[in-house]
């Protein structure tokens, strides 16, 4: 269980940081100029119904205030989850608290995007990290007692 949360917090950070760093060279290159090349990209080298829904959203979506917060958001989290998974990895004491208060935090507005725009992969992401939530919560719990002085 527990490798499996280190593996995907470390996945996570890494993608997430590649789309952040996504999102700076959309900057460099002018919002609107990288999202149409983006989009070019995307009908090139893709072929499906989905390439052509995800290069309409990219061109209806990306203003340059979304994305900077976007790119904010995501290098952020990059960050946190990076540090989650390296302190797991290398057994830190607090290390579970932290990926379960980080974790549990962003659970309400989960379920207020699920309610505003229900989707299957907003409740995979959601049983993802309500599974983690509880695991490490478990673990952390089950540790402390074992540690507690024994009356």
């Amino acid at each position: 269980g527990l490798e499996a949360i280190i593996v995907y917090k470390l996945t996570k950070s890494v993608a997430q940081a590649l789309l952040g760093i996504a999102g700076l060279w959309l900057f460099a290159r002018g919002t609107e100029a990288g999202v149409a090349t983006l989009a070019e990209f995307l009908l090139e080298h893709f072929t499906g119904a989905w390439a052509l829904r995800a290069a309409t959203l990219l061109v209806r979506a990306a203003t340059v205030g979304r994305l900077k917060i976007l790119t904010i958001a995501l290098l952020g989290d990059a960050v946190l989850s990076g540090v989650e998974g390296s302190a797991l990895r290398a057994g830190r004491w607090w290390a579970p608290w932290l990926v379960v208060v980080a974790t549990a935090l962003l659970l309400p507005w989960e379920v207020w995007e699920i309610f505003r725009h229900p989707a299957w992969g907003r409740v995979a992401l959601l049983a993802i990290n309500l599974a983690v939530v509880a695991y490490l919560l478990a673990t952390v719990v089950r540790e402390h007692r074992a540690a507690a002085p024994r009356a």
